[in-house]
């Protein structure tokens, strides 16, 4: 592989795009529920519960949709990240060949 090839051949860090969308889903799963049980009757509220639905089956204001939600977002974070950074890692390895 020549150097140029080498240069353009940067895989993927597994840990740091598992962090990275582990931090994501659970952000994006605390503001979902904070902002549906402040404004249940909003309109948007209905997309705000489907997102909370993807991590618990918990009624929304109780405590356990909180536990579910955040330890359900890491675990979506951190397999999407592996099945990312694999598929990423393979395209770019096989388009430097």
């Amino acid at each position: 592989m020549n150097s140029q090839k080498a240069a353009a051949y940067n895989p993927m860090n597994v840990i740091a795009m598992g962090w990275a969308l582990s931090t994501t889903f659970v952000a994006l799963f605390v503001i979902c529920l904070i902002l549906a049980l402040i404004f249940p009757d909003w309109g948007t509220a209905q997309g705000w519960v489907a997102w909370i639905a993807l991590f618990s089956s918990a009624p929304i204001a109780s405590a356990r949709v909180w536990i579910e939600g955040v330890l359900f977002s890491i675990a979506f974070g951190w397999v999407s990240a592996f099945v990312f950074a694999f598929v990423y890692n393979y395209f770019i390895r096989s388009a430097v060949k």
